[in-house]
């Protein structure tokens, strides 16, 4: 099977998508090089001078135990699997380590996996081969494999094309996870150093405006219960990305926390403060009382023009809209299954002391909102203070 094939045969696993992408690299740049470096670094006998020619197969099937790939030459048949520690299993090795044995005493078995250190399940599949066999198993990690390759470029002083080739391959290793901790890189200390005194002024005014609020807010009996603080893939040197300040009523119930909240959101990077209301989808509960409650949601948003709405799903987290229609995918398999939080919000501009002040306003009247609807099971009394305390941050 061809690399391209390999990549769009309906695999999208992490463990298969870097299987193809590091042997169909390895078919490309110096063998000797890059996958007699490999081999020899994860235990694997071969003779050098076999390897330019060594035949690579894709996603053979072999009947009952089937590797991912093959690697065969003159000296070795060496089977490969790329999988997840915990997904290894003894029948299976065990049917690979005999399927080998069978088509050539020179066969061996290659493991690739997360961590630092052979899967467990390895000796016990050993045990049960003939005393007579050598082991034929084999294991790498995917960290090694990265430090390896990132050695190898750089020692080689690698020109393109085989330098971007090795260079996508890390960088795609990096994206999943799988690159290990290997120093400082000069370019990057150089960013950090320079971006460090704004990053450092801006989350300082941001954390500034929180207090202030939080400060003023104490005559209305309004006080968080929490503060959250999220990392994107881009954060600021310094302090994350944004602050979320989450609220509830004293007279909801504790676990009111697991169903929704209200919350203030002050974006550092996009420079926004956001005011609203945000229910967790993930629990079954608030998407039932948040479909029971979506004709409320829409008479509100026709109240004011100034809402938005925004309902996140697991991968990626939709823009704030005017789009109403979006609350009907609640009632969809396909959405209902998929999407975890749900916010109706608006966001302020203005100086700082009207921003303050509309925040309290608005923080008071989406309380109300909430009460007022089918929604959360809120048991207000009358003349309670409306917040209760309990700060937390992460």
């Amino acid at each position: 099977m061809s690399l391209y094939a390999a990549e769009t045969h309906d695999r999208t696993d992490r463990e298969e998508v870097l299987l193809s992408r590091l042997f169909g690299t390895m078919g490309i740049v110096d063998r000797e090089a890059y996958l007699g470096a490999l081999l020899a670094e994860a235990g694997v006998d071969a003779a050098p001078g076999d390897i330019p020619s060594m035949q690579i197969q894709f996603w053979p099937e072999l009947g009952g135990a089937s590797p991912d790939l093959i690697l065969e030459c003159e000296s070795l048949l060496l089977f490969v699997i790329a999988a997840k520690r915990e997904a290894l299993g003894k029948r299976e090795l065990r049917l690979l380590a005999e399927s080998g044995r069978k088509l050539s005493p020179r066969s061996q078995v290659l493991l690739i996996t997360e961590g630092t250190s052979p899967p467990p399940v390895v000796d016990d599949v050993v045990q049960e081969l003939p005393p007579r066999w050598d082991p034929p198993f084999r294991w790498i990690s995917w960290a090694r494999i990265y430090e390896l390759l990132r050695r190898t470029v750089r020692e080689r002083g690698e020109e393109p094309p085989a330098r971007d080739l090795v260079e996508d391959l890390l960088g795609l290793l990096a994206a999943h996870g799988m690159a290990p901790f290997v120093g400082f890189e000069p370019s990057l200390l150089k960013r950090y150093r320079e971006a460090l005194p704004a990053a450092d002024h801006l989350f300082r005014s941001v954390r500034l405006f929180a207090h202030d609020v939080e400060t003023r807010s104490q005559a209305i009996g309004i006080r968080p219960i929490s503060l959250h603080t999220e990392r994107k893939e881009e954060p600021p040197v310094q302090g994350p990305r944004s602050i979320t300040l989450h609220y509830a009523d004293e007279s909801w119930d504790p676990a009111i926390l697991s169903v929704g909240s209200l919350f203030l959101a002050l974006d550092c990077l996009v420079g926004e403060v956001r005011v609203g209301f945000r229910s967790n989808l993930a629990e079954p509960a608030a998407k039932a009382l948040l479909v029971e409650g979506r004709s409320r949601i829409g008479e509100k948003m026709r109240e004011r023009e100034d809402l938005l709405l925004r309902l996140d799903g697991e991968e990626t987290k939709g823009e704030p809209s005017r789009e109403v229609s979006l609350l009907a995918r609640l009632e969809t398999q396909e959405g209902g299954n998929h999407l975890q939080a749900f916010e109706l919000l608006t966001i302020l501009d203005g100086t700082r002391e009207e921003v303050v002040h509309r925040t309290l306003e608005e923080m008071a009247a989406f309380r109300e909102w909430a009460a007022d609807i089918p929604l959360l099971p809120l048991h207000r009394l009358s003349g309670q203070s409306p917040f209760v305390i309990a700060t937390h941050q992460t």
